[in-house]
């Protein structure tokens, strides 16, 4: 993975309603894939960041943690 494929993912999102914080335990490295899929809420784009990643099980489910966390439904596969 390249330095410009790293994203920086708060996991409680800092803006309101969740005002969570930038110490260290409510961030996380992720691809930057990865975190567009924890944002996306249009179909389409859930569709193809699904199909480019390939996620087994078990990273599908820490996924949807993200996504639980900042107010996104998980994602059924």
């Amino acid at each position: 993975m390249a330095i410009n494929e790293i994203h920086c993912h708060h996991k409680i999102p800092l803006k309101a309603p969740f005002y969570g914080t930038d110490r260290y335990e409510n961030l996380v490295i992720v691809h930057v894939d990865v975190h567009r899929l924890i944002h996306a809420t249009n179909p389409q784009v859930i569709s193809k960041y699904l199909a480019k990643l390939n996620l087994s099980k078990r990273q599908l489910q820490k996924l949807n943690k993200l996504r639980i966390l900042v107010g996104n439904p998980a994602i059924e596969h």
